[in-house]
């Protein structure tokens, strides 16, 4: 057993990492800026007792056992601490019409002229994309109308009506909908056999696309919601109840100062509040390159991306909400800023509320340009809930710096500090987010996973 390694950030990410690692080391230490670890899985309550999310956070099965059961614990006791949701159900709302059945734009419900010409040069779109730029991306796959009656609403939402789309890169298409509904249903179908069109179009009927999983012998993963009525933030909990369980050190309100080396090896840490060095055989680092090259007194490239930041409507209401089967629903239409709407009732057996969370992107300069009235005024005109319906308490979140816009210079000048981080020293781990690789929750957490396990194997 090796003896010291020291874990940075204290995200889901982070956490799991040192309780993987403690397997190993015999001193694991998380470091952590905040207050508190989590990041932003943490939790909100409001006057009425009722419990709303950062957003739309369900986790689910990544089919690693070991890493599952560090996350979720051991199976044949995860029903007792989660609501297991075996068919995550998800819609979208766009122009003006929900479809609860899928999360992807309809082009169906386009003008007439508009959709027979984005089907034409849809079909025509029979070669992958190469580029790097979401626009030209889409116009390459899509065609140019469909680009631009659909993808380009959906970014300007997003990304802010300021914005020059033509700077985008494919990341900014991270929410998924640069995938649309297309033609009749058995014709999708069909196309769907073909790479090219596989990527672009979606599945009409579940019929067709349980056909597909039993062709491929896939299956959809479990999702997960905490049973105990307090959010996602639950989740957090139960993690630094394994990890403080495991003798795992947290240091939170803390940051790194320096790191120190001997040749390519990493040998210690100081830390802004304390004086001593930190001895260090392995840096498991899941915050931005940036920090640690800063810290390792090394060229680095900055350059600031602009942050949006989010706004989250926490609503609770006197009447049911009026769909009662979707967890969570994306909003594309382009009459309304909301994006996404995160409906409680429908994730908690026990939820005693009616109770929704509706996100927005904005500068932060536009906050005060959204009040409560206009988000409820809003979700009853989508028959989200009833005209009758009354908001009996809220709140509403303000969280700045949250998703970077993605141009080329920003992706440029991340992969650079990651380069020179993963270039200069031997015994780190680049992971999280930050590592530039993966954005979905559960494929960071299988990188990490691996590139943990792999390093061990190694040494």
């Amino acid at each position: 057993m090796q003896d010291s390694t020291i874990v940075v950030g204290g995200g889901i990410c982070g956490l799991m990492a040192a309780l993987l690692l403690k397997q190993s080391f015999k001193k694991v230490t998380i470091i952590e800026q905040s207050e508190r670890v989590g990041g932003l899985f943490c939790s909100v309550k409001d006057d009425s007792g009722a419990h709303y999310d950062m957003g739309s956070h369900i986790p689910n099965e990544t089919g690693i056992n070991e890493l599952d059961t560090l996350l979720f614990g051991e199976l044949e006791s995860r029903e007792r601490y989660w609501h297991v949701i075996e068919k995550l159900q998800s819609g979208n709302y766009f122009a003006g019409e929900w479809d609860l059945n899928s999360p992807f734009p309809d082009s169906h419900k386009l003008a007439s002229e508009v959709y027979y010409q984005g089907c034409a040069e849809l079909i025509q779109a029979t070669s992958a994309s190469g580029s790097p730029l979401i626009l030209s991306y889409c116009e390459e796959t899509l065609g140019k109308t469909f680009t631009q009656h659909i993808i380009k609403p959906i970014l300007y939402k997003l990304y802010g009506k300021h914005t020059d789309l033509n700077t985008l890169t494919v990341a900014a298409g991270l929410f998924g909908f640069t995938r649309i509904l297309a033609f009749e249903p058995d014709v999708a179908n069909a196309l769907k056999n073909i790479p090219t069109f596989d990527a672009k179009i979606g599945y009409q009927t579940q019929a067709h696309f349980h056909e597909r999983q039993t062709k491929d012998n896939s299956k959809t993963p479990n999702y997960f919601y905490p049973l105990e009525n307090k959010g996602i933030e639950s989740w957090v909990e139960y993690l630094v109840t394994k990890v403080k369980s495991a003798g795992v050190e947290v240091v939170l309100s803390s940051s790194i100062e320096k790191i120190e080396t001997n040749g390519r090896q990493i040998t210690g840490v100081k830390l802004t509040n304390k004086a001593e060095i930190l001895e260090c055989q392995l840096l498991f680092w899941s915050a931005p390159p940036f920090i640690a090259l800063k810290a390792l007194g090394l060229p680095l490239v900055y350059n600031k991306p602009e942050l949006r930041t989010a706004i989250v409507f926490h609503l609770n209401f006197d009447l049911p909400l009026l769909d009662q089967k979707s967890h969570y629903l994306w909003v594309w239409d382009h009459q309304t800023d909301i994006f996404r709407l995160t409906l409680y009732p429908n994730l908690s057996t026990k939820s005693q509320h009616a109770n929704l969370s509706a996100e927005i992107l904005c500068r932060p300069e536009e906050v005060e340009q959204y009040g409560v009235d206009e988000i409820v005024t809003t979700l009853k005109k989508m028959h989200v809930v009833g005209e009758g319906a009354t908001c009996i308490s809220h709140v509403k979140q303000v969280i700045h710096g949250t998703f970077p816009v993605p141009n080329l210079e920003f992706e440029k000048t991340n992969q650079a500090n990651f380069d020179t981080l993963k270039n200069s020293v031997d015994n780190i781990i680049i992971s999280g987010r930050s590592g530039g690789k993966q954005w979905r929750q559960a494929d960071v957490l299988v990188a990490a996973y691996n590139d943990i396990k792999n390093y061990l194997s190694t040494e």
